[in-house]
């Protein structure tokens, strides 16, 4: 019967227990130098990331410059004899909104030009339910602070774009607007029907069928100031996508005198301060 060195088999068992040890401790150390790698690589992209949006914010291309606002009413006599015995009044804004495409750069380029444009997410918030249909959607820039009806509310706005001055003869709806941001986009709001059938021919004093009407009417503004929500969409000549979220108070009680009451207001809002700049999705 052979003898069984039973040191030998012990030392190789130690062997194989330390070349075991060894080969895990490099799979940990491998594991963990990839762990560190990622994590490094991760940093470094979101770092690289976070330096580019910071570019794009502080230099956008485009950006909401200005937005101009008219505010009125319409009176619209249903009477037979025209002479104000049913009298329904619609409140109105319009909203003129002007690009800023020469930021970055002061030449027209692929970049700053416009190949496709439109507004989404649009949202409507008053202050209370009241009375009226409300609606919003695209105006012609010939029609602006003039009341026209709106037939259908719309969620989504798409724009014609004109590239060049031929391109007029062809486009003739009023969702139209220039590549080179030379026109703004011009949106209207209407509450139709706030008040409806009104009988004011024996008012005694001589109305004007404007905003003023409302302040005859008793006419609360605050329950008619709303706040808007919308997105615009920009696609530029180079195929890179943009977008601005805008959200703007609208407040009939502010202006000049007594707001809307004098008949109209007018406003001018300066948001080159503000955060209506088109970043880069």
């Amino acid at each position: 019967m052979k003898k069984i060195d039973f040191k030998k088999i012990n030392l190789n068992n130690k062997k194989l227990l330390t070349l075991l040890i060894v080969i895990i401790v490099l799979i940990i150390l491998l594991q963990s130098y990839i762990k560190i790698i990622n994590r490094y690589r991760n940093t470094r992209i979101f770092a690289l990331e976070s330096e580019k949006y910071a570019k794009e914010v502080a230099n956008p291309i485009f950006k909401v410059s200005r937005i101009v606002l008219y505010s009125g009413a319409n009176v619209e006599d249903t009477s037979p004899d025209k002479n104000l015995a049913s009298i329904n009044v619609s409140q109105f804004t319009d909203f003129a909104i002007y690009i800023d495409n020469m930021v970055k750069d002061e030449e027209l380029t692929e970049e700053n030009t416009i190949n496709r444009i439109y507004i989404d997410n649009i949202g409507i918030e008053q202050n209370t339910e009241g009375d009226g249909i409300k609606k919003f959607n695209t105006k012609s820039v010939q029609d602006l602070g003039k009341y026209v009806p709106i037939l259908e509310s719309s969620k989504e706005i798409t724009y014609s774009v004109v590239h060049k001055n031929s391109d007029k003869e062809l486009i003739e709806d009023q969702n139209r607007f220039y590549t080179d941001c030379s026109e703004p986009l011009v949106l209207s709001y209407v509450n139709e029907n706030i008040i409806e059938n009104k009988d004011v021919s024996n008012s005694g004093e001589k109305l004007s069928l404007d905003g003023s009407i409302l302040r005859y009417l008793n006419i609360d503004l605050y329950g008619l100031n709303y706040k808007i929500n919308f997105t615009i969409n920009i696609e530029n000549n180079l195929g890179e996508i943009f977008a601005c979220n805008c959200s703007i108070n609208i407040n009939l009680s502010s202006g000049d005198g007594d707001g809307i009451y004098s008949g109209y207001i007018m406003q001018v809002f300066d948001v080159s301060d503000g955060d209506f700049r088109f970043k880069k999705v």
